[in-house]
């Protein structure tokens, strides 16, 4: 059964289960996905989160600026690794 709560920030929240989400995939994010995560449980427990690519690209891109700041911060402050080291670790991160 799908239902809309209300999370602790007072925005609303969509929970469903996972059978719910199986049966009624193309319902539940053709109504949903556009405006907000689908929270879904398994067995009564939080088990995953489904996020329209939108919201997903703007987080990925939020997490890499928030990771470039950091490295700006720990370069200034002496903390940073040589080019080389770094450029493998970015490739590897980076799946490349």
């Amino acid at each position: 059964m799908t239902e809309l709560y209300q999370n602790y920030t007072g925005e609303n929240m969509v929970i469903v289960p996972s059978s719910d989400l199986r049966n009624r995939y193309v319902e539940l994010t053709d109504r949903y996905l556009d405006v907000e995560p689908i929270y879904v449980t398994k067995n009564g427990h939080g088990h995953s989160v489904l996020l329209g690519i939108d919201e997903y690209e703007r987080m990925s891109k939020e997490l890499l600026a928030l990771k470039i700041d950091q490295g700006i911060r720990e370069a200034r402050e002496g903390k940073g690794s040589p080019w080389e080291e770094s450029m493998e670790r970015i490739k590897r991160e980076l799946g490349l």
